[in-house]
């Protein structure tokens, strides 16, 4: 497993899982994002060529028989100059491992052509896994731009694939809200605090409200939203047991990210969620599960009293049909197959 990220505070890996820490790089916030080094004493080109020295040099010493890439090769500019040399290493072996492309339910493509995205598909990956639900989101949803990337293609849906589900032990009845803006940002802190303030002129029902900040949010922007904290009110940085509060709560109010969204629907829980409209895949996956009757959709522009009103709604409202979340098993019984027949 070879990580790309800010290392997250202790966190452990899996038991029997060689994990690899790539030296990190972050999103710098100009409008035409790009990766930027976490540590600021080295250059990127510095850090793309340790970053692909040190994945290189762990396929040689393992010689595995899988490699799965997330998102590449629809995220060429978040892993285009890392990744090169390893498809040049592996092209070059007699006996080639199978490459998988892993991708969640709408691949991120910025500024990439679809037709060398289908091209890379085509010369050096085996079949794509695109882990959604294909009754919510088929192939067919997604628009002719990705289409256009996946022409031709292996493409097998797997189901969403959500974290294992921990039991609570909860049985009392859900009350209130969930809040949560996933890793947490600016714009998540600014979000959640406006949530607060809606909430706060809504329904009684609506409380008590537990609200998550995030591991990545600014400690100022923490701090900011700990102070809106009172007796029906409870803040948190972060939780290690999502599925807790979540089945506590009588619903959610979520950004647009895959995990929040599967988390939530599949325990059943009423979903209000304000997709960021600088993540296409936010817009795109919300939009869908709208459509299908699975959620309600807010607009992070609307008023705080737009937003009381969608709030309210929420104690009526229930997702139309149960969610697939089997896609992590579902992954893993297709790659056995793929051994089988190699």
């Amino acid at each position: 497993m070879v990580s790309g990220g800010r290392p997250i505070k202790n966190y452990a890996p899996p038991s029997g899982v060689d994990f690899i820490q790539l030296p990190a790089v972050r999103w710098d916030s100009s409008v035409d994002a790009f990766p930027v080094p976490v540590d600021p004493g080295y250059t990127m080109a510095e850090i793309e060529y340790m970053r692909s020295k040190l994945i290189v040099d762990s396929y040689l010493r393992r010689r595995p028989r899988i490699v799965i890439t997330e998102h590449f090769p629809f995220s060429a500019r978040r892993w285009g100059k890392t990744l090169n040399e390893l498809f040049a290493t592996i092209n070059k072996q007699r006996e080639k491992p199978i490459v998988i492309c892993s991708i969640r339910s709408y691949p991120r493509m910025k500024d990439v052509d679809a037709a060398w995205i289908n091209k890379q598909l085509r010369e050096n990956f085996s079949y794509v896994l695109h882990h959604t639900d294909p009754k919510l989101i088929p192939l067919t949803a997604l628009e002719p731009y990705r289409q256009a990337a996946l022409s031709g293609i292996s493409v097998q849906q797997t189901g969403f694939i959500r974290r294992s589900l921990t039991q609570t032990g909860h049985d009392q009845p859900s009350k209130g809200l969930f809040l949560t803006v996933g890793g947490g940002s600016a714009f998540g802190a600014r979000l959640l605090k406006r949530w607060i303030n809606a909430a706060r002129a809504g329904s009684p029902d609506l409380f008590p409200i537990n609200a998550v900040c995030g591991p990545l949010m600014d400690a100022e922007d923490r701090k900011s939203i700990h102070a809106e904290q009172d007796e029906s009110i409870t803040i948190y940085d972060w939780v290690g047991n999502m599925d807790e509060l979540i089945s506590s709560s009588r619903a959610v109010v979520c950004l647009g990210g895959y995990n929040s969204l599967v988390e939530a629907l599949s325990l059943n829980k009423p979903v209000l969620a304000f997709p960021n409209s600088e993540h296409g895949d936010q817009t795109f996956q919300v939009s869908a599960l709208h459509a299908q009757g699975m959620l309600l959709m807010g607009d992070p522009t609307q008023s705080e009293n737009e937003m009381t009103a969608r709030m309210n709604e929420l104690l009526t409202f229930h997702p139309q049909h149960p969610i697939d979340c089997n896609g992590g098993e579902r992954s893993i019984e297709i790659v056995k197959r793929s051994l089988l027949s190699d």
